[in-house]
């Protein structure tokens, strides 16, 4: 059997998100599965995925490159739905495991993830730029040729069903996982130690994973440390650390922290190395992430995973990845939020309780078992 895998996200220069995990998924099918023959597309005038090219190195994997800049295979899958690439790249079945301009002709079986349906559901929180170009994927068109369809919550899927009208035994809901570093670090781990120098860490400190923009809502974040910090002042040692990259208007969150009193203890670690996400999980107080609209919420279960406790929002995906092993509250609730975190932090019981859920829930995930569904739709 010859699979044809769509890894054009793996040229991307960060690796969190939709690049990670397509990497870590084409990383357990063909280790899974050494008996297929997997052919991973991209299209590149000179870039190569060259933090994921080490995957091509398994006698089972090959990469299948198209020499032409992405930009121009996506102009002409815009205008006039060529090349067709399941004729340029031949396979029994090709797997798209995120929506892109993805010409086919129809003659292959294909399987399409969707990880969340955010610009249709909540169109504000995108510049026009990314609706245009959201606009302009044709994605029902994409959605009409998979054979299957597969999703990352149930969440997502009530919004597939009822924003794409795709019948629902067209969807299979299959959850993420997160990287085998997200695990509980001993104290004197030497990782930890490291962490704690290279970035200037305090004892204590709540940590906001997110892009900066407005839907990962940390402008709510911001206040809710503001409000912390007025009724409290026994919290003068606990600072709030944002981690993550740029992203649209992030001038909305720039500017409340501008205005902070306490903006000194307000700090912007930016997009960091992926291998440092793991102690920074582990030597956090409490880890918060109320954004207004997940198809799943991978930092949610990274904390988890690495036995910290957690506050999220009580909306969308995110109830499922907590599953009661975190406190939800509504994201456009500052006080709810800042009552959430003194709770964890004044709370020592609470905050042992919350993390032994958390890990335990964790447990449940993996690549492995990702993989393993995967696998029952695209042999089906």
């Amino acid at each position: 059997m010859k699979v044809a895998v769509d890894a054009r996200p793996l040229l991307a220069k960060e690796t969190s998100g939709i690049p990670e995990y397509v990497g870590f998924l084409i990383d357990a099918l063909t280790t899974a599965h050494p008996e297929v023959e997997w052919q991973l597309f991209y299209s590149s005038w000179r870039e190569k995925p060259w933090q994921w090219e080490w995957l091509g190195e398994r006698p089972n994997v090959s990469w299948f490159p198209l020499k032409c800049p992405n930009k121009l295979i996506n102009a002409a899958a815009w205008l006039i739905d060529q090349p067709k690439l399941d004729k340029y790249c031949p396979a029994d079945l090709w797997l798209l495991p995120h929506f892109n301009f993805t010409p086919l002709s129809g003659k292959t079986p294909a399987v399409l993830t969707i990880h969340d349906l955010s610009f249709l559901r909540q169109p504000e929180f995108f510049s026009w730029r990314r609706r245009f170009w959201h606009a302009s994927l044709h994605l029902s068109r994409l959605v009409n040729l998979a054979k299957k369809i597969v999703t990352i919550s149930e969440s997502t899927k009530r919004d597939i069903i009822e924003l794409l009208g795709v019948p629902e035994d067209k969807i299979t809901v299959i959850y993420s996982a997160v990287a085998r570093q997200f695990q509980p670090l001993a104290r004197d781990d030497q990782q930890l130690i490291d962490c704690h120098y290279k970035y200037n860490l305090p004892q204590r400190f709540i940590l906001s994973l997110a892009t900066c923009e407005p839907r990962k809502n940390l402008v709510s974040v911001i206040e809710a440390y503001n409000l912390l910090r007025r009724r409290r002042t026994n919290y003068d040692d606990c600072q709030l650390i944002i981690v993550g990259g740029h992203g649209w208007r992030q001038g909305l969150a720039r500017k409340v922290w501008q205005g902070s009193p306490y903006r000194e203890n307000i700090r912007w670690l930016g997009y960091l190395p992926a291998e440092d996400l793991p102690a920074l999980c582990n030597l956090a107080s409490v880890v918060v992430y109320p954004s207004f609209y997940e198809g799943f919420g991978l930092p949610v279960l990274e904390a988890m995973s690495c036995g910290r406790p957690v506050i999220t929002s009580a909306v969308t995906a995110l109830p499922e990845v907590g599953d009661g092993a975190a406190l939800l509250i509504d994201p456009a609730d500052v006080n709810a939020l800042a009552r959430s975190i003194e709770q964890v932090l004044a709370n020592e019981e609470l905050a042992k309780e919350l993390s032994r859920q958390g890990l335990k829930w964790a447990q449940q995930f993996s690549w492995e078992k990702t993989a393993q569904e995967y696998w029952q739709i695209l042999a089906g």
